[in-house]
């Protein structure tokens, strides 16, 4: 077992599946103590069943990020076993696709308050034990869709850009003071998140690749972390769409739509 985050405490959200989970057991494997947090108790014992090597590193602390008791609950009770906070991970999040016009305006509520909400939640809730710690590390996972919108997730893209906005802002407030504030960008990673989002008339995977293993994208956090990274963005054509929409927005509106298309001409033969 590596040491790199030896005794650290890590609070990580979204913890019973993905790219959290994934998360959760990489900083267990660096000798963290990790608090996995989602809703469903249930899946958060099985996690930690499943790996009893790791077992006595985590605290499972059910938590829904939209309850401001539950948030405030999830840290209290990190405070009361470990009397600290060194990491969180602002992971839990929700899709959507759909059309501008199509979006329910009550589902797009729901998903701001998963996506955007949350983590300003839980932020607001392990700033003071941070401060006075006088250090720490927010990590706030975002996506490519930060940077770069596609059709059909417009309500998606719009949580994800606000999210890197009030990262970027937070990182601003927080200068000086020792807590490092980090984006990771991840691009289509083979997750349950497709099979969970809102759909408005689309299948719930546009592509026929699998996407990244979202291990990579746990990876991306811990070196982030140990590295005091400002943003990580994952995979060489997550990079190239961002130059793109600097410096040459309309070639990659033009190739976005390009892909949207043939994706939606394929969903459209399996029906």
């Amino acid at each position: 077992m590596s040491t790199r985050f030896r005794d650290k405490v890590v609070i990580v959200t979204g913890a019973s599946s993905g790219i959290g989970l994934e998360t959760a057991l990489a900083f267990a494997r660096e000798g963290a103590r990790v608090v996995l947090a989602a809703r469903t108790e249930a899946k958060l014992c099985e996690v930690a069943d499943a790996h009893s090597d790791l077992r006595e590193r985590f605290l499972i602390v059910p938590a829904d990020v939209t309850k401001d008791d539950d948030v405030r609950r999830l840290v209290a009770a990190t405070i009361s076993k470990h009397g600290r906070v060194d990491i969180l991970v602002n992971n839990a999040g929700i899709g959507m696709r759909a059309t501008v016009a199509a979006t329910p305006i009550d589902d797009a509520r729901s998903l701001m308050e998963v996506n955007l909400y949350g983590p300003l939640r839980c932020i607001q809730a392990v700033l003071p034990h941070m401060q006075r710690q006088r250090a720490g590390h927010i990590v706030n996972v975002g996506s490519v869709l930060s940077m770069v919108v596609v059709p059909r997730n417009s309500a998606y893209c719009a949580s994800k850009f606000a999210l890197l906005a009030l990262t970027d802002s937070l990182r601003m407030e927080l200068h000086g003071t020792g807590i490092d504030v980090i984006s990771v960008l991840p691009a289509y990673t083979d997750t349950p998140f497709f099979e969970n989002m809102y759909r408005y008339g689309s299948a719930a995977r546009m592509s026929p690749f699998k996407g990244q293993h979202p291990a990579k994208v746990a990876r991306a956090v811990l070196h982030g972390c140990a590295r005091r990274k400002r943003q990580v963005v994952l995979t060489i054509s997550s990079r190239i769409a961002i130059w793109l929409r600097r410096l040459a927005p309309p070639l990659l509106d033009f190739i976005v739509r390009q892909t949207s298309q043939r994706e939606a001409k394929a969903e459209s033969k399996t029906r």
